[in-house]
């Protein structure tokens, strides 16, 4: 196809050539290389590119965007020069496209003819028949094969059936031989070649065993059997006939010793038989003479029995070891069956003696029987049971690979009570003895009872692991659970329970100080000690009793000893201040006009602490206990400390300044309880918040009661920045500690209501909520309130304003939930409502704390304290 020239129109001489217009490279390149379209054609091109099929505007959906075109390829005025350029291009371009068509619809119309396709159809028909015909071909070809291979797997199995036939018949050749041979030798007494015979006539037979349908197999197998009982009834004859004679046996050692590789020959079961022959032949004396009914056969003859049995193995051994082969162990099987016989007696001996038994002759029995056992295991380098196993005496069902020893486990009852009784006579001497404090008699940290009864235990374990490991183990267990029990109360604690002396003396027992040191010391050594025994007892005693091996109750008791160690030293110590704190009750806080240096009783109080303290921190072992002491220590002063200034109000603000520097030096004596004097170690920052932080209530409370009640609005405003509860009952507590008069009550309580009611962020309760108002009558040493199960916690019972069972006062319960029981505004439910329903909320409020306070004596502490 040649290149279409193109002639663009002429320009005048001194105008530059124009390029031709900017077209996409591929399309200009392509309609160039088309020949142009002929004039023929320029009507119908003028009429596609127009017509509506191509597009006519912008909003058609198909064909050709004509306009979209025309702007691309001609963008300016400028470019209108060369539009009939352009439309001979896309005419060239249409013309090529149309000769395209017009190739490609003849090759359609050319594959398409039906001449062709009926071709076509025919050789598809004859290559389907070449393909049936070649099935049919391989189908005959496999009939062939198989038929081929038929007969060559005929032959195949004939051959193998035919060199089977021939081995059966030269090996029943061979078995009939022997077995001829087997029968003549048999005659002959010739045991050795009559051992080979037969293990050679047993090994053929063997392989006929499944031609049994055979007659003539059948006969031949018969007659083996036969001579085989004829052997063995002959063996045995000649031992019958060599042993029970010496003049009998003469010379025949060596044919007895191939007369036993016959019997070897014959099976095990002839082995067996000839075993328990000889067994029950040497045997034979021994259950005449130590039979359960004979007098040599009682308990205390024990070692009889197996001073016998040694004897006779000795005799075995020199005469006649040399006739029984060396892989039988004959003297093995003596053993066992001597083992089976002994169980058998020592069965019957302890069951007619059960009544009776003394303690000393059963474990000396059992001491002698362990050592036979273990001396049989050494001899024959293998574990007592493979010894009976090997027995051919039995008795019943029972188990043949029970030691000896294991008949004496139903009995070791007497051995457990043995045990009791001496732990029973060990803890009367321990209770009936006084507990030494004195370095002479008692120069180590715990009670020496603690470390006897210990080491018994240990002893006594011991020995038990070596009768048995089974239920006498657990029982001695129960006996163990019994006596720590019973050490840990009547001993231990019973050392601490004295009669209260007089707590005006102000001076600390020593003597009690000690045994409580001491006891403290001794329940945790019984603890520590009583873990690593019940460890020791989980891996002795026997696997499926495990499980009900425990001394956790036994451990919680001794826990207990030692709380309750600790709470006899805060019962000293709380006599010995009680004398100070009744000091301070005494002083004049109503009418104290200034603030002098620190009070006597800080002095006193001070001085008790330190001799406390001093005795626990030399006489207990474990620095835990120590520090879990000067907790408690620290609790139990600071709340007596708080009971004194409820029993002494009111306080006036000069009597409430000095109790407020008494309290720094009381802080700073507790501060320092805790490190020894001359100990530059600094104080535990656990310890020191926690004396700081229950300080720091009654140094709040102080304050309070510091602050002058008018104005009213201030002390208030003084209050709830001190103190931001809205409990009711707990601003009527500060009031009556104040000794503020009834009257002038009610206006700081109007005011209190009407400041909560509307402040936001304010508790439901304080510390002041627990503060009994009345602690005459609680106890701080009493088990419910010390709080001593945990040592080191530092938020014990004893705390500050807890655990004595303080009551907070409460206002009458009003209908409408106008307050709750401990005088809160937390059950109110006007704090949704709106202004003026918070109003008349705030108002009835208001009417029930003035109803409570004239009926019912106030919300604090007791109807008759604090009244003015």
């Amino acid at each position: 196809m040649s290149t279409p020239t193109i002639a663009l129109p002429p320009r005048a001489a001194h105008e530059p050539p124009e390029p031709l217009p900017e077209l996409p490279p591929q399309l200009l390149l392509t309609l160039l290389t088309n020949k142009a379209a002929p004039d023929h054609d320029r009507d119908a091109l003028d009429a596609f590119v127009l017509s509506g099929g191509a597009g006519s505007g912008g909003d058609s959906t198909g064909g050709v965007q004509v306009e979209d075109i025309l702007n691309e390829l001609l963008p300016d005025e400028t470019s209108l020069a060369q539009a009939p350029l352009v439309g001979l291009l896309l005419r060239a371009k249409i013309q090529s496209i149309r000769e395209d068509i017009e190739l490609l619809t003849k090759a359609l119309e050319h594959d398409q003819d039906p001449r062709r396709l009926g071709e076509l159809q025919e050789l598809i028909g004859d290559l389907l028949s070449q393909v049936t015909a070649i099935r049919d071909a391989a189908t005959e070809s496999e009939v062939v094969v198989r038929d081929i291979t038929r007969d060559i797997q005929s032959l195949d199995q004939a051959k193998r059936n035919l060199v089977a036939s021939m081995n059966a018949l030269k090996r029943f050749q061979m078995l009939v031989n022997a077995f001829d041979q087997l029968t003549r030798l048999a005659k002959s007494r010739r045991y050795r070649e009559t051992a080979q015979a037969l293990a050679a006539v047993k090994e053929l037979s063997a392989y006929f065993k499944t031609f049994s349908s055979v007659e003539r197999v059948s006969a031949v197998s018969r007659g083996v059997l036969e001579v085989q009982n004829v052997l063995k009834e002959q063996v045995m004859h000649e031992f019958e006939e060599a042993f029970p004679s010496e003049a009998a046996r003469a010379g025949k050692d060596a044919q007895l010793a191939e007369a036993c590789l016959v019997v070897h020959a014959l099976g095990d079961d002839a082995k067996h038989a000839l075993l328990k022959w000889y067994s029950l032949l040497l045997l034979r004396d021994y259950r005449r003479i130590f039979g359960s009914a004979s007098e040599a056969g009682q308990l205390d003859n024990i070692s009889r029995r197996f001073a016998w049995f040694r004897r006779v193995l000795k005799t075995h051994e020199d005469e006649n070891g040399a006739v029984f082969p060396q892989d039988w162990k004959v003297g093995a099987v003596l053993a066992g069956g001597f083992s089976e016989v002994t169980k058998n007696d020592l069965r019957s001996v302890l069951s007619k003696s059960s009544s009776s038994l003394n303690v000393g002759l059963l474990l000396e029995s059992i001491a002698q029987t362990d050592d036979f056992e273990r001396e049989m295991a050494r001899k024959y380098n293998v574990p007592f049971e493979e010894v009976l196993k090997l027995s051919q005496i039995t008795y019943g069902v029972n188990d043949s690979t029970m030691l000896i020893t294991s008949v004496f486990e139903p009995y070791l009852g007497v051995f457990v009570d043995a045990q009791d009784k001496t732990l029973s006579d060990m803890m009367q001497s321990f209770t009936s003895s006084r507990i030494s404090i004195s370095p002479s008699d008692n120069p180590s940290a715990v009670l020496p009872s603690s470390t006897e009864l210990f080491y018994f235990y240990r002893e006594a374990l011991e020995r038990c692991a070596k009768l048995s490991t089974r239920q006498p183990m657990l029982d001695l267990c129960k006996v163990y659970r019994k006596w720590l029990k019973t050490y840990a109360e009547n001993v231990l604690t019973a050392a601490l329970i004295k009669f209260d002396r007089k707590s005006s003396e102000g001076r600390p027992n020593m003597q009690e100080l000690h045994t409580a040191c001491l006891v403290l010391n001794t329940a945790e050594y019984c603890l520590e000690t009583a873990t690593q025994l019940e460890e020791r007892l989980q891996e002795r005693i026997h696997p499926d009793f495990r499980d009900r091996v425990s001394l956790e109750a036994e451990k919680d008791l001794f826990t207990g000893t030692a709380s309750a160690a600790l709470l006899a030293i805060l019962r000293e110590l709380e006599f010995t201040a009680e004398p100070c704190f009744a000091s301070m009750a005494r002083s004049p806080w109503r009418e104290a006009e200034l603030v002098s240096s620190e009070s006597v009783y800080v002095g006193e109080l001070t001085r008790a602490l330190e001799t406390v303290v001093g005795v626990v921190r030399e006489g207990v072992e474990q620095k835990k206990y120590v520090r879990s002491a000067c907790d408690k220590i620290v609790g139990l002063v600071l709340a007596k400390f708080t009971q004194t200034i409820v029993k002494t109000r009111p306080i006036t603000q000069t009597g409430a300044e000095q109790i407020l520097l008494d309290l720094q030096g009381l802080k700073h004596c507790l501060l320092h309880l805790v490190i020894a004097p001359g100990d530059t170690t600094p104080i535990p920052t656990s310890y020191s918040r926690y004396v700081s932080r229950n300080v720091q209530n009654i140094d709040t409370l102080l304050k309070v009661i510091m602050s002058p009640e008018e104005p009213a609005e201030d002390f208030v405003k003084h209050y709830l920045l001190l103190i931001p509860c809205q409990s009711f009952s707990d601003f009527q507590k500060v009031l009556e500690l104040k000794g503020v008069r009834r009257v002038d009550q009610n206006h700081l309580l109007d005011i209190f209501l009407a400041k909560t009611s509307t402040a936001t962020g304010l508790s439901d309760s304080s510390f002041l909520t627990t503060l009994d108002m009345d602690p005459g009558s609680n106890s701080l040493t009493s088990p419910s309130t010390s709080g001593l199960a945990s040592p080191t916690t530092a938020g014990s019972n004893l705390g500050l304003f807890g655990g004595f069972g303080a009551a907070a006062s409460s206002l009458p319960m009003l209908p409408g939930g106008g307050g709750s029981r401990d005088g809160s505004r937390s059950g109110t439910p006007a704090l949704s409502r709106g202004e003026g329903g918070a109003r008349e909320e705030r108002a009835f409020a208001r009417l029930g704390a003035r109803l409570g306070t004239r009926f019912f004596g106030g919300g604090g502490g007791s109807s008759g304290g604090g009244q003015s």
